[in-house]
Parts: C-alpha cells; structure tokens; sequence
C-alpha cells in the first residue's frame, strides 16, 4: 500500500496494518531503507549529534504514532470515528501508562551536574472503563500534565467501532493545566478499530528533512489474525496458496515428486515473504580497502 506521511519531526511511524519500507522518497529524493542493528553501530541515535542520516532507519516500535511536544503539557482524550460521529463505545476499557510533570521531585536537583531526573520504573497508570452514551468524545482520567506516553491499551471495546486516541494540549510544562481552545497543538496517538490490543507502531528515523518534509512510502501489510467475522485479510501472495494447494493434491494422489516440488517452491516464496515481513532492507556491504575513513562509510 502507499502512505504519505510528514517527516519534519525526523522520523515516521507506519499505520498499524503495515510493517515494513518497500520503497520511499523524502519529498521527491529516493532515500534507501536500512536495518536496526547496522545503522545504529554506524551512526549511533542521532539524539546528541548532527550526523546526517541518508536514510530511513529502523527505529524499533512505539507506543504512540506522534511523540509529544516535551515543552507541552497534556490529557488524554478519546473521538469517535465512527459515522455519524456522535456516539462513544459504550463497552470496554482503556488502560494507558504515562509519566507526569508533577512525578519530578526536589530531590532530584542534589544529584551531581545539576537537576537529573531519574525515571526508574515509575509512572502513573490511568485506568478507565467505557461507560458514555450520547458523546462523541470525552477525557480518559482526570490526569492533565502528561508529558510522556509508556504505553496505550484496551479490551472489550464494540466490535467495529473506530475510535481516535488524542493528547489534548494543556499549556506549557509546569503551568497550571487548562483547556484550550487552540486544537493545532494536539497529537494524535493513535487509531484503532480493533476489539482487543495495544497501540503499537513500527518507527523509522530519518534525516535531512525540515518543517515542509513529507514522506511517501511503499509499505507491506502485516499479518493479522482474524479476530471476527468482519475482519479484513489481506493475503500475502496468491502463489504460496496455489502451490500449498497443488502440493497437498499432489500428496492425496501419492505423487510425492510433484508434493516435494510444489512444497519447495512455498519454501522460497515463504522465505521472500518472512524477508519482507522482518522489517527494513539488509545492511549494504562496504568496502574500504584503506580502512574507514578512506572515503567510505564502513567496512565488513
């Protein structure tokens, strides 16, 4: 499927029902797509340094598709998506773990080199259970100076009923939380039309991009297990089925040369599939007769 995306933060999260870069551009560049592993031992994080990155890099997965603005403050809230958007599940529950700016203590500014926070393992846990009528949104807890999402998930919500995750701008980190009516500075989180899981979303970063950078990508579906009735499945290729067919015809006739053929060729066509499915391309082999640093990025 193809996806456009903005790529001014420097990096993209790729919708749930995909997992993997076939192909991209950053605008109209062709930027090639490199693994997890391999990028990081050459460029390290990109987090403290300026290192240009002429690529989409696999960055693992997030719990959300936006990151939230770390001078901003915010809330949870939950929209419809469902038409004629004027309803919420009324089932189900939610369940997102998150981190406060109230968490920050005094005792944190004692450590040496000035105020370091030490997360640890705390954080705020929001449970709430779907119980609204007649609303097209409404706020999940009563927490509102989030500045940091761990994880989003849910259970038992309708069948079928779409629904937006958004982080509702609250006012800048410390200040007293307020609503506001200035939307341009909520987040979205995330999207699901799923009746049970986790919001979770495949993450590439990617450099050389400023505030107008928009990413198209040739992404592939991932596998999704059926859940009801009216779950879409997209099926990966028509020739593993015609094969894995012909092969166990070929077995209930007792012509095992043919079952043996028909079987090896699911082998190799399961194989390109699970390459696909593993995420970005394999590391590019390198070669720098004069060592790195002799004009190449790498050597093997």
């Amino acid at each position: 499927m193809e996806h456009s995306q903005d790529a001014s933060a420097g990096y993209v999260s790729l919708p749930q029902e995909t997992d993997s870069i076939f192909a991209a551009l950053i605008d109209k560049d062709p930027v090639p797509t490199r693994s997890l592993w391999h990028d990081y031992k050459m460029f390290g994080t990109n987090d403290e340094d300026k290192t240009q990155l002429n690529a989409f890099i696999d960055d693992g997965y997030a719990p959300i598709y936006r990151e939230l603005n770390p001078k901003h403050q915010y809330r949870i809230k939950i929209a419809t998506l469902k038409a004629p958007f004027n309803s919420s599940p009324t089932t189900g529950s939610f369940n997102i773990k998150c981190r406060q700016h109230s968490d920050i203590t005094d005792a944190s500014a004692s450590l040496v080199g000035g105020e370091t926070v030490l997360k640890g393992q705390s954080f705020t846990e929001i449970v709430s259970d779907v119980d609204v009528t007649g609303s097209a949104d409404y706020n999940i807890g009563s927490v509102r100076d989030i500045t940091e999402i761990l994880s989003i998930s849910w259970s038992g919500l309708v069948e079928d009923h779409p629904i937006r995750i958004i982080a509702q701008y609250q006012g800048l980190v410390g200040a007293t939380p307020t609503d506001t009516s200035d939307k341009t500075n909520d987040i979205l989180l995330a999207e699901t039309s799923t009746k049970n899981g986790v919001s979770r979303y495949r993450r590439f970063r990617v450099g050389n991009t400023d505030s107008d950078s928009v990413a198209h990508m040739l992404l592939k579906r991932r596998w999704v297990d059926c859940d009801s009735n009216s779950d879409l499945v997209h099926i990966p290729s028509n020739s593993i089925l015609k094969h894995a067919l012909l092969a166990k015809l070929a077995e209930d006739n007792a012509d095992l040369q043919r079952a043996q053929y028909h079987w090896g060729t699911v082998n190799q066509l399961l194989e390109v599939d699970t390459d696909s499915y593993r995420g970005a391309a394999k590391p590019t082999l390198h070669i720098a007769p004069n060592g790195v640093g002799g004009g190449m990025t790498g050597m093997y």
